[in-house]
């Protein structure tokens, strides 16, 4: 089983899957450290990952339970996607405190206003869990996430629907955002 940690840039991924205390596999450091990638985006300053390569890396990986992480994980059809949201508000704050440039924040709120990587995780994985992080602290939702893994692994049929349900895609909503994110005005 392959399950991914996904979600804009800033919302957590790294810092949950440290706290979980499991090995995982950081997708970003692969990329750049076996050079899985097909060239350099100038515009927005980065490179761009050759998902054939990756998705042919995690295929000879033999473990029966592989746990990914990136903003581009669900990229790779995942049996089981966690998408980690954050208020874009404090998302803004968050990718400010890291350095990014202005244009990399403006794009990376819209993708997380917008449901990009949610959108993309539900087309292309089998199930998807959506957790909201703006409100916990990086132990609660590693806890939430924990308990994510165990039920999808051990399969307990009404311990993963009641998990399904309460984290299903779709109930985090940031609509309220656009107006703000795109400079709307009445």
């Amino acid at each position: 089983m392959i399950l991914a940690i996904t979600g804009t840039p800033g919302t957590g991924k790294t810092s949950v899957c440290k706290a979980l205390g499991l090995d995982f596999v950081d997708l970003n450091k692969v990329i750049e450290d076996k050079n899985f990638y097909t060239g350099i985006d100038t515009e927005r300053g980065s490179i761009i990952a050759d998902l054939d390569k990756l998705s042919e890396y995690l295929r000879h990986a033999e473990r029966t339970f592989l746990l990914i992480e990136s903003h581009l994980a669900h990229l790779l059809s995942p049996d089981v996607a966690i998408v980690l949201r954050t208020n874009p508000a404090l998302l803004t704050e968050r990718l400010t405190q890291r350095g990014f440039p202005a244009r990399k924040i403006k794009e990376n709120v819209e993708a997380e206003t917008l449901d990009v990587i949610l959108t993309e995780a539900v087309d292309l994985c089998k199930v998807v869990y959506e957790v909201d992080t703006s409100d916990k602290s990086i132990e609660e939702v590693a806890s939430i996430v924990r308990e994510i893994i165990d039920a999808e692994i051990e399969g307990e049929s009404a311990k993963k629907k009641t998990l399904r349900d309460r984290y299903m895609s779709g109930s985090v909503n940031w609509s309220c955002f656009v107006d703000s994110v795109f400079g709307f005005n009445d």
